[in-house]
C-alpha cells in the first residue's frame, strides 16, 4: 500500500510545533494551523508537478538529498531561535529553485486569501514548512531506495490524497495565483474538428480514387449502423413493455438531486467533509491545557453538528456514492484519531474533552459507514 505523504506532513505538524511557529511569526496559532493544513498538500502538489519531467525529477532528488539528515529532529528547535532566519531563507530558496522564482510569493498570496495571513509572514511560514516536506520526502527516498524517477512516481501517486486534503476553494485560489501544478489545462490541446496543417495537406494530396473509396465506405458503415439501430430500437421497445412500472418508479428520483457521485442538493460532500475535518484538526491542535480545552468545547460541538448535516446529506446518495463517501471518511479519519488521542493524553484535559470527543468519534464512525 502506497504511503500517504499528506498524512505524514499532517502528523509532523504537531500542536506544539504549530504553537512555536505562531509565536515566532507573531501569528495566531489557529491561523497557522489552518494555513499549515492547506500548505502541506499544496507544496506536495507543486513538487509533484516539478518532478513530472526527467530534469525536474533529477533536480528534486538532488534537493532532497542535500537536506540535513537530522532536519526533522532539529527543525522545531530552530524555530524562534538563532537558526530560524537561515531555515526560512533556505526553505524559500529551495522551493523557488524547484518551482520558479515567483512560486513562493504566489503560494503565499493564495494562503493569504484563505487565512488572512499577510504576504511576509506567509512566505516565512512556507520557508519553515518546505524543509519539513523535503525532509519527509528524504525519509521515504531512503526507506524505499528511490531514485529520481521513483521519487517522481511516489509524488504522482499522491494526486488523490492531495486533492482530498486541500480546503474547499483553495485549489481555485492556487490556480488563480498561478501556483505551479494547479494551472488550467494546456492551451496546446488539440482543437476539436480542426485538422493540423500537416494532416490537411495529406488529405488534399490524396488520390481522388481513394476519396471515392472512403465515401463508399462511410455510406456502407452508415447503412449498417442504421440497420443495427432499428433492430436495437425494436428490442428495447419489446423489453420495456413488461417493465413499465419499474421505469416509472425510477423516474420518481429527481434528475438534479444527485450531481456527481459525491454531490447532493448542490453540496459537494467530498470538499465539505474535508473542510469539516480540517477545521476539527485546527481546533484540536489548539488544545494544550485545561483552559484551552474548555475554550474549544463550543467549536467542537459546532463541528459535531456539521458532521450531523453531512450524514443526512450522505443518506441521499445512491448506493455507490454512499460507499465512496464512507471510504473517503475512513481514509481521512486516522489523522483525526491521532489528534483525539493526543488531546486526551494531556494532563487534566481528558475529563473536560472526553465526552465531546466520544461524541465526535461516534459521528465519524457513522459517516464512515454511511
Amino acid at each position: 500500500m502506497s504511503v500517504n505523504l499528506v498524512s505524514l506532513v499532517s502528523e509532523f505538524l504537531t500542536p506544539d510545533l504549530i504553537g512555536r511557529i505562531g509565536t515566532a511569526l507573531g501569528l495566531d496559532r489557529s491561523l497557522v494551523g489552518r494555513a499549515a493544513v492547506a500548505l502541506g498538500p499544496a507544496i506536495l502538489g507543486s513538487l509533484s508537478h516539478a518532478a513530472s519531467t526527467s530534469e525536474g525529477a533529477r533536480k528534486l532528488a538532488n534537493t532532497v538529498s542535500q537536506q540535513s539528515p537530522s532536519i526533522l529532529d532539529t527543525l522545531g528547535s530552530m524555530i524562534g531561535g538563532a537558526g530560524q532566519q537561515t531555515l526560512v531563507k533556505d526553505g524559500i530558496s529551495a522551493l523557488g529553485s524547484l518551482l520558479g522564482g515567483s512560486a513562493v510569493s504566489a503560494l503565499a498570496g493564495a494562503v493569504g486569501r484563505l487565512t488572512g495571513i499577510p504576504q511576509g509572514p506567509g512566505s516565512s511560514l512556507i520557508g519553515i514548512l518546505t524543509p519539513a516536506v523535503l525532509g519527509l520526502l528524504g525519509e521515504q527516498q531512503a526507506a524505499q531506495g528511490l531514485d529520481a524517477s521513483g521519487l517522481a512516481r511516489l509524488l504522482a501517486a499522491q494526486k488523490d490524497n492531495i486533492a482530498a486534503a486541500l480546503p474547499s476553494g483553495f485549489g481555485e485560489m492556487l490556480r488563480a495565483s498561478g501556483v505551479p501544478g494547479f494551472g488550467t489545462a494546456s492551451a496546446q490541446a488539440p482543437q476539436t474538428g480542426r485538422a493540423s496543417p500537416k494532416r490537411a495537406a495529406h488529405l488534399q494530396d490524396a488520390p481522388r480514387s481513394w476519396s471515392w473509396r472512403w465515401v463508399l465506405g462511410v455510406v456502407a458503415a452508415a447503412l449498417l449502423a442504421l440497420w443495427a439501430w432499428n433492430r436495437r430500437s425494436s428490442e428495447v421497445v419489446e423489453q420495456a413493455k413488461p417493465n413499465a412500472g419499474q421505469v416509472v418508479e425510477q423516474a420518481k428520483t429527481p434528475a438534479g438531486q444527485v450531481a456527481g457521485s459525491l454531490s447532493v442538493d448542490g453540496v459537494d460532500l467530498k470538499s465539505s467533509v474535508q473542510t469539516a475535518l480540517n477545521g476539527l484538526k485546527t481546533t484540536l491542535q489548539g488544545v494544550t491545557d485545561a483552559a484551552s480545552a474548555k475554550a474549544a468545547l463550543p467549536q467542537l460541538e459546532k463541528e459535531g453538528a456539521e458532521f450531523d448535516k453531512l450524514r443526512v446529506l450522505a443518506g441521499k446518495l445512491p448506493m455507490d456514492g454512499k460507499s465512496a463517501f464512507a471510504a473517503l471518511v475512513a481514509q481521512l479519519r486516522p489523522s483525526i484519531e491521532e489528534l483525539f488521542n493526543k488531546v486526551l493524553a494531556i494532563p487534566s484535559v481528558s475529563d473536560i474533552a472526553k465526552p465531546v470527543i466520544d461524541g465526535l468519534r461516534a459521528k465519524l464512525n457513522a459517516l464512515s459507514k454511511a
